[in-house]
Order: C-alpha cells, then sequence, then structure tokens
C-alpha cells in the first residue's frame, strides 16, 4: 500500500507560533529612516497649515481663485458625482467601509492581528486629520464668494481634508495587503488606489467645502501616520508573538506528549 506524505510546512522561527504578517513590507522597512521621514512628514503638514492661515506666502489667495474658478464650471454629471463620494467617505458610510475591510481581513486571514493593522492604517490617517484641524483651525471657503457651492458645511475647520484622509488610509490599507502579490498586480491596485484618493480630494474642491491645500495636505499626512507607526506597530506584534510562543503550556498534556508513570504500579 502506497502511504501518501504531506510536504513538511516551513519551520517557523524558534518562539513564534504564527509567520509574521506582511513580510513583503518588512522586506522594505528601515524602522528609523521611516520613523524620521513620518515624524517630519507630519510636522511639515502642521507648519504648512499653520503659515497658511496665518496668510504667507499668498497660499490663500491662490487656493481661493481655485475654489471660485471651479464653483463656476459645475456639470450635473460631475456634480452627482462629487456628491456620491461625499456620502460615501463620510463619517457613517466611510465608517462601514472601514469596518468592512477589517471584518474581511479577519474571515480570510483568521488573524486579528492582520484585521487590526488593516483597522489603524485606514483609520489612523484620518484621525490625525482631524487633530490637525484642532491645532491649525484654518476656516472653510466661504461659500458667499464662490458661485455655487454644492454643499454649505456648518462651521468647521478645513485643514487638511477629513475625506480626503480616510480615502488614503483605505488606500494604503488596500496596498498593504496586495504587497508580495505580483508586480504586476501590485502595480494595477496601487494606480487604482492613488486614483481613488485623488477623486476624493478633487471632489472636495468641486463640492466647495476644501481648498486644493487642504486635499494634498490630507495626502501627506496619512502617508506620514503611517510611515511614523507602522514599523513600531509591526515590531509589537513580533513582541506579543514571541511571548506567547515562551509561554508554558497550560492545560492538560497534549495526547502524544510524554508522560511520567511508575513500572511499579498497575492500574486496578
Amino acid at each position: 500500500m502506497t502511504v501518501l506524505h504531506r510536504p513538511p510546512s516551513p519551520a517557523l522561527p524558534r518562539g513564534r507560533t504564527a509567520p509574521p504578517l506582511f513580510p513583503a513590507v518588512r522586506a522594505v522597512i528601515h524602522d528609523r529612516t521611516w520613523a524620521v521621514g513620518g515624524a517630519t512628514g507630519i510636522t511639515g503638514v502642521v507648519v504648512a497649515g499653520l503659515l497658511i492661515t496665518s496668510g504667507a506666502g499668498g497660499v490663500s489667495e491662490v487656493d481661493l481663485d481655485l475654489v471660485q474658478h471651479v464653483s463656476r464650471a459645475h456639470l450635473p454629471v460631475l456634480d452627482e458625482a462629487a456628491l456620491l463620494v461625499d456620502r460615501l467617505f463620510g463619517p457613517q458610510l466611510g465608517a462601514a467601509l472601514v469596518l468592512l475591510l477589517t471584518v474581511a481581513v479577519w474571515v480570510v486571514s483568521r488573524r486579528a492581528a492582520a484585521a487590526l493593522t488593516v483597522l489603524g492604517v485606514a483609520v489612523g490617517p484620518w484621525a490625525a486629520a482631524e487633530l490637525v484641524k484642532l491645532v491649525v483651525q484654518r476656516d472653510r471657503p466661504d461659500p458667499g464668494l464662490l458661485a455655487d457651492p454644492l454643499i454649505v458645511e456648518p462651521h468647521s475647520f478645513s485643514f487638511p481634508s477629513g475625506h480626503t484622509a480616510l480615502a488614503t488610509g483605505l488606500a494604503l490599507a488596500i496596498v498593504l495587503l496586495a504587497a508580495g502579490q505580483r508586480r504586476a498586480l501590485v502595480v494595477i491596485v496601487t494606480g487604482a488606489a492613488s486614483a481613488a484618493v485623488a477623486v476624493v480630494g478633487l471632489s472636495r474642491v468641486w463640492v466647495g467645502v476644501h481648498y486644493p491645500s487642504d486635499t494634498v495636505a490630507s495626502v501627506a499626512l496619512g502617508c506620514s501616520v503611517v510611515a511614523l507607526a507602522l514599523p513600531s506597530w509591526l515590531r509589537l506584534l513580533d513582541h506579543l508573538d514571541d511571548r506567547r510562543g515562551a509561554a508554558p503550556p497550560v492545560g492538560p498534556s497534549a495526547p502524544n506528549s510524554p508522560t511520567t508513570t511508575d513500572p511499579g504500579r498497575t492500574r486496578a
């Protein structure tokens, strides 16, 4: 009788309970470089926002001219598309998109750490954008200065764009999941995700609630936040996995584990 033997699984590093997450991303991560780059990017966005709000460099005037030009160039089809994007990446549906992606990752991978990583990458840029808004406190474009504002927001701050930050986070999460696949697939996914972020950013200017610099700042902030936080997060996951692997087993011995018996005793 022929016995088929299953090929052995690749050995895990000593103490590990599961393969490390996102190995393709780990291969290009350099903790110090990413941390310095991320911190520099976040600082640059905050400083730029404060300078723009103070009127330095004439950026506000250029921003307003662009928003006014767009407000005079509306087309019905593009108006409807921009309003759809506004709802899709708003607080309610945006949260639903993040939750759907997180649950899908958990169902497919069966690893809570992978789902939490995707959740953090998707939400981190939006959370950072909301904090930066409180620091910079730039007002939104004045609807009274626009020919046809499609949305009139209640008083809230403009820099950076929360919708664009959420789109950036979702795009980075999707690219993170695609990393390590075939090069052509990675290029397609990255291109599609980048195009989606650009569409969201343009839509915020189109409806009249953001300046162009708000949306550009959101992309820079989102990438910087992920660059700063992701290496430390993956390192923390490694540390926790090592601790679990080093912990002594709890509970009864496995059926195939050796047990100590007294050869002089027999069972009654």
